[in-house]
C-alpha cells in the first residue's frame, strides 16, 4: 500500500545562521566531549540547546568548505559556448504544502510508526514523503517480512547525511533501538573529507567538483530494525509438514527509511519497483482464491494412476506448453497443470505428504515411462510426466534427461521401417507424429547440455539409417542453433556432430571422403571445441578424424602412384592418401604429447592397414617404438597378423628377417597370439614350412628354427591326432 496524504505539521524551513555561535574554545570544549563520551550522551540526553549549537555549528562548517567548490562549477559553465551548453529539462515545482504533506497511517499500524513520520518530515525536513506497506509481501523482500519502507527526499547532499545521523541519534536514545546506516558519512568523516577535497583542489589548482570523490553518496538506507507490532495484530498460522521455504518466523514489524537526493530518488524509482512487486503479489494472492476450485482439483489428483489417461486442458492437447511447465509467468484457470506449478512454492499444493510416499511415486514414474515409450504410448507418457512432475526431484525439467534417453534409446530399438515413421518429414518436423511430439515437448526453453546431446543423438542416428529429412547440412544448422543459444556442449556430443558432417551416408555408393562443406563444417566444430577449452590435438580426437575422412578401398590407382621401398615399406605397395588425410597424418606425427594408448595406436595401424597406406603404417610404428610404446604382445601381434594378410611374400620374409630379433630385446615372448600370428607370416614366405619342419626340424635355415620356436611342431601334431 502507497499511500501520500495528511495535512502538514511542518513549518517551512529558513535557511539562517543564527547567532548562537560559541566561542572557538568553547567549539573545541563540544567536540571533544562528543569524541570521549559518545555512549553517555546517547544514554543521557543533552539539553536542546546544546545539541542545536553543535548541529549548527558543523553544518555552517560544511557549508564553508563545499562553498569553495561553487566559483569552479560557475567558470566551468561560462567556458562552455551556448551552442553547446545542455539546458536540464524543467520539471513542475510541486507547492510547498503538497511536497510536506506527511502520509496517512495504513491499518494495523506499529506504535512507533507515527512519531517517526513527525521526526522525518517535522524536525529532519524531508519532503514528498511515501509510506509503502509490504507487510502482505510473499516473498517476503530481502529487508525482512513485515515491512514498512519509507522514502523522504533530502534538499542536498549535507542535509541527507546530517538528517540520516540524528535520525539515527534519536532512535538510540528515544527507543533504544540500534539502527544501520547504509551510505552514511558520520560527522568527523565528512567534515575530514571535505578539508582533504577543499586542499586537495587549492594545491591542484583545480575547483571542478564532477569527480567522483566517495562523498555524494545520494542515498542513505536506515534500517530501524524490529519493532513492536500493533496490538492483537500476530495471528499464530500453522505451518504444513511438508512446507520448503524461509516463511516468516518474526512477529514483529520492520521500519527501513530511504533518504535520496532528488536526482538520485528521480534515478533509483523506489515506489515504482515495490509498488509494481507489491501489485504482482496481490494479484496472485487474488487469483488463488478465485481459482480455489482448480487448487481443490489438484490436491484430489496428487498421486494419479501413471498408465491411465490424464485430463487434458481446454485446448484439447495433453501437455499444456511446448516447451515444458516452467515458463508460465500467470497461467489460464483452465491449466490444471500451469495452476498447480505456480502454487507449489507457496505450499498450496501437497503432492505427497511423506518421504515414503514420495519414493514409491519415483518407483513408479521411472517403471511406467519405459514401458509406455517402448510400447509406442507416448500420450500417454507425456500425461505420466504431466502428473509427476511435481515431486521434487522432479521438479525445474529434473524429468527431462531421463525422459529423452528413454526415447533415443526406443528409437534405436525399434524397426527400421517404424523408425522412418516415427521420424516424421524431416529436421524441421517437431508434431507431425506422437513420437516427435513427445520429445520436442521434453524440451526446455533453453537447451542444457543432455538435451543438446539428445537432439545431435537422434539426428546423427536418422542420417546414419538413410532418412532422406536428416541431412549434414541439417546438422550444421542444429550445431549453428546451439552456438548463437550459448548452449554447453560436451565433448561427447561434439564428436557425435563431427561424426555426423564427415561419416558417409547409406547415399554414397561411391564415397571418395567428405565433400569441401563437410569439411569446413566440422573444422567450424573443432575451432568452437577449441574456444570451449577442449584439446583438439588429443590422440582419440587425431585417430577419430584420421578415420572419418578415410574413404573406401579404391584399387585402381595408376602404377607409378604405388610406392614400394625394401627399407620403408618391406616391399609392401603403399596406396596414395587423399590431400586431407596426408595432412592429419602429418599432424600426428609432428604431434608431441604423451604416449599414444595401445587401442588408439592399434586402431590407426588398421586403418592404415585396410587402407593399404604401408608406409604411413611403417611410418606409424617408428614412431611407436620411439615413444616407447612397442613392447607389448598385442602389438607385434597385430603387425605380423596384418603382414600376413596382405599375401605378399617379399614383404613377410622382410619382417621375419628384422622384427622377431627385436622381440627378442623387448621380452616379449614368442607364445600365444604372438606366435600364431608369426606363424601365418611363415606360411605365407614359405608354403612348405610346415612340411619341411616336421621332416627336418634341425634345419638351421632362417625358417625352420622359427617355426619350430613359434609351437610350429606341436600344433602339426594336434592336427595329425
Amino acid at each position: 500500500m502507497v499511500v501520500v496524504a495528511g495535512p502538514s505539521l511542518r513549518v517551512p524551513y529558513i535557511s539562517t545562521r543564527l547567532p548562537l555561535r560559541p566561542a572557538p574554545k568553547q567549539s573545541r570544549f563540544y567536540s571533544s566531549l562528543e569524541n570521549q563520551q559518545q555512549d553517555d550522551v546517547e544514554n543521557n540526553e543533552q539539553e536542546p540547546a546544546e545539541e542545536e549549537i553543535e548541529e549548527v555549528e558543523e553544518i555552517e562548517e560544511m557549508e564553508e568548505l563545499e562553498a569553495q567548490e561553487e566559483p569552479g562549477e560557475s567558470t566551468e559553465v561560462s567556458a562552455v559556448p551556448w551552442y553547446l551548453q545542455v539546458q536540464s529539462p524543467q520539471r513542475e515545482v510541486k507547492p510547498l504544502s503538497e511536497r510536506q504533506r506527511i502520509p496517512e497511517l495504513p491499518e494495523s499500524p506499529p506504535p512507533i510508526l507515527q512519531p517517526l513520520l513527525q521526526k522525518v518530515s517535522v524536525d529532519l525536513g524531508m519532503d514528498d514523503l511515501t509510506l509503502i506497506d509490504l507487510r502482505k509481501l510473499d516473498p517476503p523482500p530481502a529487508l525482512g517480512a513485515n515491512l514498512f519502507m519509507l522514502i523522504g527526499t533530502a534538499r542536498s547532499e549535507r542535509h541527507l547525511h546530517v538528517s540520516a545521523d540524528r535520525l539515527c541519534r534519536w532512535l538510540r536514545s528515544t527507543y533504544k533501538l540500534r539502527p544501520s546506516a547504509d551510505g552514511l558519512l558520520g560527522r568527523n568523516e565528512m567534515k575530514l573529507k571535505l578539508r582533504r577535497k577543499a586542499k586537495r583542489a587549492k594545491l591542484m589548482g583545480n575547483t571542478d567538483g564532477t569527480e567522483d570523490d566517495g562523498i555524494r553518496t545520494g542515498w542513505v538506507c536506515v534500517d530501524v530494525g524490529v519493532v513492536e507490532g500493533a496490538e492483537g495484530e500476530v495471528v499464530d498460522i500453522p505451518e504444513p509438514q511438508d512446507f520448503v521455504g524461509f516463511g516468516r518466523k518474526t512477529d514483529g514489524v520492520r521500519v527501513v527509511v530511504q533518504m535520496l537526493t532528488e536526482e538520485k530518488r528521480q534515478e533509483i524509482e523506489l515506489e515504482r519497483l515495490w509498488g509494481g512487486i507489491l501489485k504482482r503479489s496481490t494479484q496472485a494472492q487474488l487469483e488463488g482464491v478465485e481459482d480455489s476450485v482448480v487448487e481443490s482439483t489438484i490436491i484430489q489428483q496428487s498421486l494419479p494412476e501413471p498408465t491411465g489417461s490424464t485430463p487434458t486442458s481446454n485446448n484439447g492437447s495433453s501437455l499444456s506448453g511446448a516447451r515444458g511447465f516452467h515458463t508460465s509467468a500467470r497461467p489460464s484457470p483452465t491449466s490444471v497443470v500451469a495452476k498447480h506449478r505456480r502454487d507449489f512454492t507457496t505450499s498450496v499444493f501437497r503432492p505427497l505428504e511423506q518421504e515414503s510416499s514420495q519414493e514409491v511415486a519415483l518407483g513408479i514414474f521411472y517403471a511406467s515411462i519405459p514401458r509406455l515409450i517402448s510400447e509406442g504410448q507416448f500420450e500417454d507418457a507425456m500425461a505420466t510426466i504431466q502428473n509427476y512432475s511435481s515431486l521434487p526431484k522432479l521438479q525445474n525439467g529434473g524429468w527431462r534427461p531421463f525422459v529423452l534417453n528413454q526415447l533415443i534409446s526406443s528409437l534405436q530399438r525399434v524397426q527400421p521401417e517404424q523408425t522412418l515413421e516415427y521420424l516424421g518429414t524431416g529436421s524441421s518436423d517437431y508434431s507431425s507424429t506422437p513420437f516427435l511430439t513427445c520429445f520436442y515437448q521434453s524440451l526446455s526453453g533453453y537447451p542444457t547440455s543432455s538435451e543438446v546431446e539428445a537432439r545431435v543423438s537422434m539426428h546423427c542416428f536418422a542420417q546414419s539409417i538413410g532418412h532422406p529429412g536428416y541431412s549434414r547440412s541439417g546438422l550444421l544448422e542444429l550445431f549453428d542453433e546451439f552456438k548463437i543459444c550459448g548452449a554447453e556442449i560436451s565433448q561427447k556430443t561434439y564428436m557425435d556432430l563431427i561424426r555426423g558432417v564427415l561419416q558417409p551416408t547409406v547415399a554414397d555408393a561411391q564415397y571418395h571422403g567428405p565433400p569441401q562443406k563437410a569439411i569446413e563444417g566440422a573444422m567450424d566444430i573443432l575451432s568452437t571445441m577449441h574456444s570451449q577449452g577442449f584439446k583438439i590435438l588429443h590422440q582419440s580426437i587425431l585417430v577419430e578424424l584420421q578415420a572419418l575422412v578415410s574413404p573406401a578401398v579404391n584399387l585402381d590407382v595408376p602404377s607409378e602412384q604405388i610406392y614400394s621401398d625394401p627399407k620403408e615399406t618391406f616391399d609392401l605397395p603403399s596406396y596414395p592418401m587423399s590431400p586431407i588425410q596426408y595432412r592429419l597424418h602429418k599432424l600426428i606425427m609432428a604431434t608431441d604429447g604423451p604416449r599414444y594408448q595401445i587401442e588408439t595406436q592399434i586402431r590407426l595401424l588398421d586403418i592404415y592397414s585396410r587402407q593399404r597406406h604401408w608406409r604411413e603404417f611403417w611410418e606409424t610404428w617408428d614412431m611407436s617404438r620411439r615413444r616407447g610404446n612397442v613392447g607389448s604382445s598385442v602389438m607385434y601381434a597385430f603387425m605380423f597378423s596384418r603382414v600376413a594378410e596382405a599375401k605378399n611374400q617379399k614383404a613377410c620374409m622382410n619382417v621375419l628377417r628384422i622384427w622377431p630379433a627385436e622381440m627378442q630385446s623387448k621380452h616379449v615372448l614368442l607364445e600365444g597370439a604372438v606366435a600364431e600370428a608369426v606363424r601365418a607370416c611363415l606360411m605365407v614366405a614359405d608354403p612348405m614350412i610346415a612340411k619341411r619342419a616336421a621332416e627336418n626340424p634341425d634345419n638351421t635355415g632362417d625358417m625352420v628354427p622359427l617355426w619350430v620356436k613359434a609351437g610350429g611342431l606341436s600344433e602339426r601334431e594336434g592336427q595329425n591326432m
